[in-house]
């Protein structure tokens, strides 16, 4: 009956919290944050929580999961796609080098929990470019 769900993971982008299922909550259970899932991969996961398989592992596929992150909210994608391409290679570099897929934006500072709040998609709608400039830190993501 159930042979054709596609669990995936998904990542809250306020609190970190990770589900998996065919889609992700509409209310995040940990932090209450409405439409606030994005699609990640197990590779960010089993950096958190042990050994699974890695799913977004080149821009395409990074690019498909921010355009699907951005379809229900009130943000999009830079519309610069050179930009955006470059932004999904730098992030791929650091999931490499870093384990996990950090803004290239944004310096890490070696403290795993302090970390962890700039893997992309951070919680940019409390940062203060989204507040004045109405982006991210590094201009992925846009107001409407």
């Amino acid at each position: 009956m159930y042979e054709n769900v596609k669990k995936k993971y998904w990542r809250c982008h306020i609190c970190g919290d990770i589900h998996y299922g065919d889609k992700p909550p509409a209310i995040c259970p940990t932090c209450g944050m409405k439409n606030s899932f994005a699609l990640t991969d197990s590779s960010e996961v089993s950096n958190v929580q042990g050994d699974v398989k890695y799913l977004l592992d080149t821009p395409e596929k990074l690019i498909k999961a921010w355009e699907e992150f951005v379809e229900k909210a009130d943000f999009r994608l830079w519309d610069d796609k050179q930009a955006v391409h470059d932004l999904a290679v730098g992030e791929l570099e650091n999931m490499k080098n870093k384990g996990l897929r950090y803004c290239p934006c944004r310096i890490t500072t070696g403290d795993r929990q302090k970390d962890i709040e700039l893997i992309c998609p951070c919680n940019f709608k409390a940062q203060g470019t989204w507040k004045e400039y109405g982006e991210c830190w590094c201009g992925l993501f846009v107001k409407r």
